[in-house]
């Protein structure tokens, strides 16, 4: 197995000779990959599974939570406190180290969210996170009526309820999202529009 380099600054990063290995299989549908910068391990959801599993290079792969609320997207906050997106339940939530949960952001305007899809942490610490109807789906998510008219994309500021950062029929389906390196700029993916 082989990659394709599109630009040659990716091989700054990324030797174009380093093998690729398949570390795992038997999976769904596997999304929300996070690499935990201390432990050194791999946390990635299988939404059709309802489980989160850990990659490490001694154990291999493992499960860690299951039910997972049909996870997708996560990260990790300044404290490392793992911040997931929840299809199942609508909800943004935070899994500090102990185990406790927290909801962040399960409404807007007194209406479910859609499904917290992908999600990114900005140094200020406030969250923002995408709410396509992808978790409304079966297999995906849990197959219910939506609440909201739109799809969005959120903002969380630590404490705070969440509030649109882009206009409300922006987006047909908001996905992926991440900040350029200066954090000046938030990048996000329309899955049906095909566009960043």
């Amino acid at each position: 197995m082989t990659h394709v380099t599109l630009r040659s600054e990716f091989e700054t990063l990324i030797d174009p000779y380093a093998p690729v290995a398949q570390v795992g299989t038997g999976f769904d549908f596997t999304e929300g990959p996070i690499w935990h910068p201390v432990d050194h391990y791999l946390l990635f959801s299988d939404m059709p599974g309802d489980v989160r599993r850990r990659w490490d290079a001694r154990r291999g792969v493992v499960e860690v939570k299951r039910p997972s609320n049909k996870c997708n997207g996560m990260t990790y906050d300044a404290e490392l406190n793992l911040i997931v997106c929840e299809h199942a339940t609508s909800s943004l939530i935070r899994e500090r180290p102990d185990g406790r949960r927290e909801i962040l952001a399960s409404h807007f305007g007194g209406q479910e969210l859609n499904s917290p899809n992908d999600v990114c942490v900005h140094s200020s610490g406030a969250i923002y996170f995408s709410d396509p109807w992808y978790g409304r789906m079966p297999v995906y998510g849990v197959e219910r009526p939506r609440q909201l008219g739109f799809q969005g994309v959120y903002r969380v500021v630590p404490g705070g309820e969440p509030r649109l950062v882009v206009e409300r029929n922006l987006f047909d389906q908001p996905n992926g999202l991440c900040f350029s390196p200066d954090e000046k700029l938030l990048y996000v993916n329309d899955t049906v529009q095909a566009l960043i």
